[in-house]
Parts: structure tokens; sequence; C-alpha cells
């Protein structure tokens, strides 16, 4: 009985609310702002003066096709041929570790740069109205497309801000005093989330051995429908913890020492039982994969030690989290990006804009093999 009611619950899901093709990568799309007046970005309520530290305040474009989930601001100063890009984006996970680290390697990895070497180690800074160091900064030398490179980066709220930064006069100690300027001269929010001081992520001190490509595990209609709720359950008690004015907590990850086609880190969960994330790109988007915490709901008492829980494959965009087939097994970063690249998502849950969640099945996810 109880299977049934659970296929019924999905059947009508997916009637409703069927998950819709994947878009095709939109152009960017240009917002107007008034001359000499700041650009409020309503959602974050983050202000963007018109010039900052001598920069003027140039394109302003949301790259998230409508939503101003993924917004992007230049500034330029031509006379010192120093460019900066402020962007702005709905981070799955809205955390200053990952996300800076995500930012820092993609700039130790750019071929563009040539050499690339660290002006030391990563700078603990605070924003105006700040009690505590909650961001990260850090310059580059580079040997090519200019002197010196860097990144600022926090995670507010919701949000993520990070200014980067590229200079062709400026060396790494010059450009990393410019990028503290500029993030102190960012028009933030009178009220801030709740903060915690930053720490980056370290190394994998016992980094895991991946195996052999994990096999599908058996489809469960109960569990497909609680990964589809994990998005929406995640969501609600973050935003909870802020409303209660607690801090987030320091995400336990480390950085595996593999990366994807030699860019993309791979952070590793603490923990035998752990899983890992994959950046896919450095805007907030993450390739999760980790034990479904769920399914332990529909296993009695009795049964718990019968089987372990599955893997959960799971894709976390700005707006929404897409839920692919679980396996038996870990499957190996490779696999999980093939996972991601290949497969169709099993669920999509909304997990921003008006309206509260909505969750979206795939009528092939009612299919039996």
């Amino acid at each position: 009985m109880q299977k049934t009611i659970w296929r019924l619950a999905i059947a009508l899901a997916a009637l409703v609310a069927a998950i819709p093709a994947s878009p095709q990568n939109q152009a960017p799309t240009a917002i107007a702002a008034k001359a000499g007046k700041p650009w409020l970005h309503k959602p974050s309520g983050i202000a963007l003066p018109a010039t900052m530290d001598g920069f003027a305040r140039g394109e302003i474009l949301d790259l998230s096709d409508g939503p101003l989930l993924d917004m992007s601001i230049a500034y330029d100063d031509p006379i010192g041929r120093t460019h900066v890009n402020i962007y702005i984006y709905h981070a799955a996970q809205p955390s200053t570790a990952l996300w800076f680290d995500v930012a820092a390697t993609m700039i130790a990895t750019n071929e563009r740069f040539g050499t690339v070497t660290p002006q030391g180690a990563p700078t603990p800074f605070a924003i105006p109205g700040a009690t505590v160091a909650a961001g990260l900064r850090q310059s580059f030398s580079v040997t090519q497309i200019g002197r010196s490179s860097g990144v600022a980066l926090i995670g507010l709220g919701e949000w993520v801000v990070k200014l980067r930064m590229t200079s062709a006069v400026y060396d790494a100690a010059q450009l990393d005093a410019a990028m503290n300027r500029m993030i102190q001269q960012v028009g933030w929010p009178k009220k801030l989330p709740p903060l915690a001081a930053a720490t980056p992520i370290r190394s994998c001190a016992q980094p895991r051995s991946f195996g052999p490509p994990a096999e599908k595990a058996k489809q469960d209609d109960a569990a497909l429908l609680l990964g589809a709720m994990m998005g929406s359950l995640v969501t609600d008690n973050d935003q909870k913890a802020r409303k209660k004015g607690k801090a987030p907590a320091a995400p336990t990850l480390c950085v595996h020492p593999d990366r994807i086609g030699g860019r993309l880190p791979i952070y590793q969960g603490e923990g035998d039982d752990a899983g890992y994330v994959i950046p896919l790109g450095d805007s907030g988007v993450l390739l999760d994969v980790g034990r479904d915490s769920l399914s332990g709901l529909l296993t009695p008492d009795k049964d718990k030690d019968a089987s372990p829980t599955p893997w959960l494959v799971m894709v976390k965009r700005l707006d929404r989290w897409l839920q692919y087939p679980s396996y038996v097994t870990l499957p190996p970063p490779a696999q999980a990006i093939d996972i991601f690249q290949k497969e169709k998502p099993l669920s999509a849950t909304s997990i921003y804009g008006k309206g509260g969640t909505r969750i979206s099945i795939s009528p092939d996810a009612m299919k039996k093999d």
C-alpha cells in the first residue's frame, strides 16, 4: 500500500510539473544604470557605485537570463590598464572558503597567465559593518596578460560576491592593496547576515582513492521523491539558521590532489563515508556526490544494517537542484562528470524565486528496467 501511495504521488507530480528542457546558453543581458548613481542589486541589497578608487563603472550584465542570479559589473582604469569585474551570484553553497579556493585555483591554472606565483597566503578581510573577517583575498604575479591578477571573495547570506582584478601595471602587492580599497567601497547592505571568520580550505591529509565505475542502484519511487525534497529542506534550514542569527559553519571539506581536466578542483568530505563536490566552473554551480541521507527514513529500524544507503548524485544550480540516478557504490569523479553530461535528471527542485518550492519529476523517472 505504501509503495502504491508513493507511486501515485510521483505520478501526480510528473503530470503537474514535468522538467522543462534545459535552456540553451543565452547571451548576457545588459542592464542600464543611471550615470553617476549607484546601481542596486535588489535581491542582495548590494549597491555598486559609479566610481570606485578612480575606476569607472562600465557594463552591467545579467549572466542568468533574467532573474539577476549571476551578475557581472565591470570597472576599468584605462590609464592604468587595470580591469576589474565584480560578480554577484546565488551560489548553491554560499561558502567563502569554497568559492575563494575555486576562484584562486582558476587563476593559478590559467595557461594564458603564463607562470603564476601567489603573493603569499590568502588574506582574511572584513567588510564595512562586519565584526569578523569573513572574506578572503589573494594576489598573484603573472608573466602574460599583464603583471598581476587576484581575487577577493565573501559569502554573504545566500549570495557570493567576488572581485576579480587583472593589471598590466600593478605588481602583486599593489594589486592586493587596490583590491582591498575597492572591496571597502562597495555599498554593502546596512543589515548584514550572520558571518563567520573565513579560513582557507586545506589540502587533504589522506586523499581518497576512488574505485572503479559504480553501478546504478535499483530505483525506488519513494527515495526519488525524498531526494527531490532535499534541496527544499536544506534551503529552508539555512534560511531558518540565518533568521536566528547563526553564522554559517565552515565547510567540512579538503582539497583533493586530483583535478578535472587539470583545472576543476575536487573537494573531499571528511570521513570514510563522506562524498565529494566538484564546482562546475567558478560561479556557484556544484556537482555533489554523497550518501542519500534521507533514504534511511524509508527503512525500518530492524533493517537499517541490511545494506548501505546508496550514493546520490546532485547538480546544485543557482536556482534549482537536479537529482540524477543513485548508485550502489561511490562513483569516481570522472564518472560523476559523465553522469552530469549524459544522464537526464530525474527531478528538479526550485530553491529560489516567488511561489515557494516547486518540484518537477521527469516522466522518464517512472519507467522501470
